[in-house]
């Protein structure tokens, strides 16, 4: 039997407690998203990604049945010792009232936004004052929901500034594929490949990451597409044997349409065999001939090194040309691709060397694995979920903790929007500035998505 998700146990244990320990007068609670800051260095703001899809994996239509509400008594109770803790008759009376649906509100700046850290980017309230604890049981997983795409959506948009920055000194056009995905086989789990790897979708259309672009498609409509080429690896060189490695070079050349890219790792054994005196030797008219180009992809050693010297090997067999800015073009059938130890810190340094050395960054695209998806957690951009107001009694209640150990932790206060003053995003309480437009937007009530956003308008906001 398939292990079905129990939306009740979606939270941190704790959390079954609050309900207990709440004012007996509270009807409303108010809470936030925020990213408080980051130890990334050059990197002040986070691209906001992933929320609409975990609305339509999670939280759209009927949510909580009866089942969940029998399982979680049995497991909670284990779990405390007791099963006094479990808001049984709570989530029974929401089962009845509402018919499994939830009632909040959830809204959000829109996704592919870039928003300076210390803003607010999601705000979630109830909207049945019967249920006012339900702002604090969704955290946990509407939380995990935010970091965790935002993060890897942020890492890739990182790398397109660093392409920016270099492209500009190289007097070169942007690559929708400069950066590509090959993370999928270093994460802790599927969910984590289709949610990561459709984060960096926005920014670049390169992935290896399929079942991403199946999530993004389910999630954000068809233009939610990625792209990959025919590629070797080592076990489809060395099975033919070092003896025959030429043999190897030459199916794959031959196999591949003569219009599509062919991308070859070349250090199962000698690189630099393979470069000067297989590929840019033997098979150098196989290259030239086709109508595409082939890629040839180092995969060990010191990237830094490594990459300078294939593309100088490379510019030495096949030629190419000088642009208006100084820097060396390869002849276009031939290119470069670098997966291996690659993250924001290496992939700078690549390409200063590769500039310092005249080499123009559009000779050379990257695949970054682990460190794309799977080297964020939620300190990454210090996220947090705070409650910041309430109605208790009638009254409006400002809500906030300002611990004097570190006053990094201090929270919002109060019904928070988010607007725009001078082309930048500033948080700023709801009564103030009330000529702006709140740029956080419902995207989910009572069990309904909102303001829904396709993946199209989501690249656009990203200008990819």
């Amino acid at each position: 039997m398939k292990n079905k998700v129990n939306t009740l146990l979606l939270c941190d244990a704790y959390k079954y407690t609050h309900w207990m320990q709440l004012p007996k007068g509270v009807t409303i609670m108010r809470a936030y998203i925020e990213s408080r800051g980051t130890k990334l260095i050059k990197i002040d703001y986070t691209r906001f990604f992933g929320l609409q899809g975990f609305i339509k994996d999670y939280l759209e239509g009927k949510v909580i049945e009866e089942w969940m509400i029998v399982e979680a008594k049995e497991i909670l109770g284990e779990v405390f010792g007791t099963s006094e803790y479990f808001n049984e008759t709570g989530f029974r009376r929401l089962l009845e009232k509402h018919n499994g649906k939830l009632p909040l509100l959830i809204k959000s700046v829109r996704e592919g936004k870039k928003v300076k850290l210390k803003n607010v980017l999601v705000t979630v309230e109830n909207t049945d004052p019967e249920f006012p604890w339900l702002t604090q049981w969704v955290e946990t997983m509407l939380l995990r929901a935010v970091w965790y795409p935002k993060a890897v959506c942020t890492i890739s948009s990182a790398a397109k500034d660093l392409e920016k920055k270099y492209a500009e000194i190289c007097g070169c056009a942007l690559n929708p594929f400069f950066l590509n995905d090959f993370g999928a086989r270093g994460v802790s789990s599927h969910e984590s490949a289709e949610i990561g790897g459709a984060a960096h979708l926005v920014n670049y259309l390169g992935t290896d990451t399929v079942e991403a672009v199946r999530w993004a498609k389910y999630c954000y409509g068809k233009t939610a597409t990625g792209y990959s080429v025919f590629a070797s690896e080592h076990s489809t060189t060395t099975i033919y044997g070092r003896a025959h490695e030429l043999l190897a070079y030459t199916n794959f050349l031959t196999t591949a349409p003569t219009d599509k890219i062919v991308s070859i790792v070349i250090d199962s054994y000698d690189d630099e065999n393979a470069v000067k005196n297989l590929l840019g030797g033997r098979l150098r008219n196989i290259i030239n001939n086709r109508t595409a180009p082939t890629v040839f992809r180092p995969d060990s050693g010191n990237p830094v090194d490594k990459s300078l010297q294939v593309l100088t090997w490379l510019w030495d067999i096949f030629g190419g040309t000088v642009n208006d800015n100084g820097f060396k073009v390869l002849n276009n059938k031939v290119r470069v691709i670098y997966g291996d130890g690659i993250n924001i810190n290496s992939l700078e340094e690549i390409l200063k060397n590769l500039v310092n050395h005249n080499f123009s960054i559009e000779n050379i695209v990257f695949g970054m694995g682990g460190k794309l998806l799977q080297g964020v957690d939620r300190d990454t951009f210090m996220d947090a979920c705070k409650v910041c107001s309430a109605t208790v009694d009638g009254e409006e209640v400002e809500i906030y903790k300002d611990p004097t150990g570190d006053t990094g932790k201090k929270s919002k206060r109060g019904k928070l929007k988010l607007v725009t003053i001078n082309g930048e995003y500033h948080t700023v309480k709801i009564e103030e500035f009330p000529e702006l437009t709140d740029e956080l937007v419902k995207v989910f009530l009572n069990g309904d998505a909102l303001n829904l956003i396709t993946f199209e308008d989501i690249r656009k906001n990203a200008n990819l």
